[in-house]
This record gives structure tokens, C-alpha cells and sequence, in this order.
């Protein structure tokens, strides 16, 4: 799993996905600012939550919809939504790609970078280090590199395309150069066309 770390102009830090927190990611992260903003994209990366409010008890912890229901423990900050808080509005624009069954997640873009900030959406894994069971199901599920995509059983359950193709629509209008993702080879030029190709299935 991939965290990403954007410093924002005042050099507070925005959090994406994060990670377990070890001491030298910690002490890593102390020399690039202070945390201000962590959030949680989706309702499936969450899990190291606590551990971050332990350490960063003054900043705002964000959560995507849905995961406040999932984590009554944690008093987090905002829901996130289409609209970029105001602790990040001026560098970061968002949008929830909604209309699956399975969960809504929140994509972002760092306007400075042009870098479009993605988690589960697409996956894009390199397999030859997996075991039998693990290669097969990956080619199955269409997130195999280079070719990885958005993961077939997450396609098979949009109940409405239209949300979702919404969402894709403003991601590639932001024409983003790179791309990251959580899972896998994450796309460092070409990224507009490389996620045009990725959600050519909702397209």
C-alpha cells in the first residue's frame, strides 16, 4: 500500500492513505513539516487511524463517505466531499467517484504537481512475485502490469455508471501529468491518457 505525502505552500503536511507508522517514517516526516491534514480516502484505508491521531493529535483527520459509520472510535475532523476544505482548497481539488456498491472514494489533485491522487480505482500490480493463486486472480481481476485497470469485480458492481463516469469526466478535465495509486506501478508522465485508458471501460 502507497501513502502519499503532498507539503503544502505553508509546509504543513497533507496525508493520503496513511500507512503504520514506524519510527522512521516519523522521523522521515518530521523533516518535511508538520502533519496537518490526513485523510482517509475510502472507507477501506483506514486501518492505522489511530496510531497517526496518537502521534499528530493537532491536525484534522478527514474521512471519506461512509467510513465515519464504519469508525464510531474516531472523532475525525470532516466528511469528505466534492468540495475541497479550506485547509487545502487553494492546491488541492477533489471529487467522489460514486455510484459503486462497493464503496465511494475520493480522488484528488494537486494543482502545482499536476498530480492526480488516486487509491483503489485502478490497480496495477506486478505479479511475478506472487503465488500461483495470487497471478491468476490478479489477471482475472484486469489489475496484472502494465495493463492494471480498475479491478473487474468493482466494475461488475456499479449501480450507476452515470456517477461514475461523472467523476472520470472532471479527473481528465483536470489533466493531470502523473498519476498516483495505491496499489502498484503508479504512472509518472502521460497520466491524462494512461487513466483514459485505465476507465475505458466506463468511458
Amino acid at each position: 500500500t502507497r501513502m502519499t505525502v503532498v507539503r503544502l505552500r505553508d509546509e504543513r503536511l497533507w496525508i493520503h492513505s496513511p500507512v503504520g507508522l514506524t519510527r522512521q517514517l516519523s522521523k522521515a516526516i518530521g523533516a518535511l513539516g508538520r502533519v496537518g491534514a490526513v485523510v482517509a480516502p475510502n472507507k477501506y484505508h483506514h486501518l492505522f487511524l489511530g496510531d497517526w491521531i496518537a502521534a499528530y493529535p493537532e491536525a484534522g483527520f478527514y474521512a471519506a463517505p461512509g467510513l465515519r459509520q464504519k469508525r464510531r472510535d474516531i472523532a475525525f475532523s470532516d466528511d469528505l466531499s466534492d468540495l475541497a476544505p479550506n485547509e487545502w482548497a487553494e492546491e488541492i481539488d477533489q471529487v467522489v467517484f460514486r455510484g459503486s456498491r462497493a464503496f465511494d472514494e475520493v480522488v484528488f489533485f494537486h494543482r502545482q504537481s499536476r498530480t492526480a491522487i488516486l487509491t483503489d480505482l485502478v490497480v496495477n500490480v506486478r505479479l511475478e512475485s506472487q503465488p500461483l493463486l495470487g497471478r491468476i486472480v490478479g489477471r482475472l481481476d484486469g489489475v496484472a502490469f502494465p495493463h492494471g485497470t480498475t479491478p473487474r469485480l468493482f466494475q461488475m458492481g456499479m449501480r450507476s455508471r452515470r456517477e461514475g463516469r461523472s467523476a472520470v469526466e472532471k479527473i481528465l478535465g483536470w489533466r493531470p501529468e502523473r498519476a498516483i495509486i495505491s496499489h502498484g506501478e503508479w504512472f509518472r508522465a502521460n497520466a491524462e491518457q494512461e487513466l483514459r485508458q485505465r476507465f475505458s471501460w466506463l468511458l
